[in-house]
């Protein structure tokens, strides 16, 4: 729910408590930001040394400004606390439907405020909403409760079935990999690396290796989804870090649908194979161009219809398939099956776009 102009002011600034490892003011910045987009975030007293000691972090939150603009609305939140249950999005509309300032009171305490401007000083209406709309931190097992939110958040609202299955072992990996010094472009560099060696090991691999390098590529599948939960995590998600998930993923797609004709001939050496192979590794390159043409080169929200398309399709999940028909000894049949189906995704992908177009 993008607000225009709105500001938000968080504060004061310390250091404790973490919430999975990170002060929490900065998991409420970031809570702030994914549900009500603001224009800008401003962080109020901020202690010595909190910058540079989480300087990627603070970077990460491309909504960062040193100081409010003068006319605009405010939103004040204290950091002793985080909004539950959609509070937050229901005290911005309570607070921009009456016109005045608006203060929410938790327990007798005041956590957050909205002024319709910066200028404004008047206390106006009060909003009490429900007991559970606020997660005190200092209150008993609070810290446990917010880690526990922000981990079961990772499972979005558009993943299907497989990527759901794939969450529950991908998310438990992420949480071992907090532990560690890995950064989110280790676990994508590292994922493309492995998946490359399964592609080489199904291309050229006996039965025995065929079947090894499709575990290794569901394997690297499972990998794929964790850079961007660690990402998510240690709040070190950035431009630069998507850009390389992607072309990663772009190479990965591509190592995978050569190794297949490559895998086919090595079953069957009398297998024919250049047909097929040329038409799914055309209409693969035909599909890039379109995702990138239609849907990553424009600003489209994540509910996009065509969006939504795109990484249902897109994803890793034909892995599991590849996995199945490898130990049948039945690999021609994706062989086949996706000689055509990458060009009818390609072409899917345009009527949609074109239908929506005329709409």
């Amino acid at each position: 729910m993008p607000s225009p102009n709105l500001q938000v002011l968080i504060g004061p600034v310390q250091e404790t408590p973490l919430i999975i490892g990170l002060p929490a003011v900065l998991r409420l910045a970031q809570k702030i930001s994914e549900e009500v987009v603001p224009e800008r975030i401003v962080l109020e007293n901020i202690p010595s040394g909190f910058t540079e000691r989480w300087a990627p972090q603070l970077s990460s939150l491309d909504k960062l400004a040193p100081t409010l603009r003068n006319g605009d609305p405010v939103l004040a939140f204290s950091s002793r606390g985080l909004p539950q249950n959609g509070a937050l999005k229901r005290f911005l509309l309570a607070a921009q439907g009456a016109g005045q300032p608006l203060r929410w009171i938790h327990q007798g305490q005041v956590v957050a405020s909205w002024v319709p401007s910066s200028a404004v000083q008047t206390e106006g209406r009060t909003w009490e909403g429900k007991d559970d709309d606020w997660e005190d931190l200092s209150s008993p097992g609070a810290i446990a409760r917010a880690e526990q939110d922000i981990f079961d958040g990772l499972v979005k609202d558009v993943d299907g079935y497989i990527a759901r299955f794939d969450r529950r072992l991908s998310i438990p990996l992420s949480r071992w990999m907090l532990k560690a010094p890995i950064t989110p472009n280790h676990i994508t560099l590292a994922s493309l690396l492995l998946g490359l060696v399964g592609a080489a090991a199904l291309a050229f691999g006996s039965y025995a290796g065929q079947v090894a390098g499709a575990l290794l590529l569901w394997f690297c599948a499972i990998l794929d989804g964790c850079d961007g939960e660690v990402a998510r995590l240690k709040l070190l998600c950035s431009p630069s870090g998507a850009a390389f998930d992607l072309s990663a993923d772009h190479i990965a797609h591509l190592a995978i649908f050569v190794a297949i004709p490559l895998a086919v001939r090595s079953v069957n050496p009398q297998a024919q194979i250049l047909l097929p192979g040329l038409l799914m590794v055309s209409g693969m390159l035909a599909s890039m161009f379109t995702v990138w043409k239609l849907i990553l080169s424009r600003p489209l929200p994540a509910a996009d219809p065509l969006r939504l398309i795109f990484e249902r399709i897109a994803s890793r999940d034909y892995v599991y398939l590849i996995v199945a028909l490898v130990v049948l000894q039945k690999l021609h049949w994706f062989l086949w099956a996706a000689a055509f189906g990458t060009h009818f995704f390609n072409l899917f992908l345009w009527w949609t776009f074109l239908r929506r177009q005329k709409a």
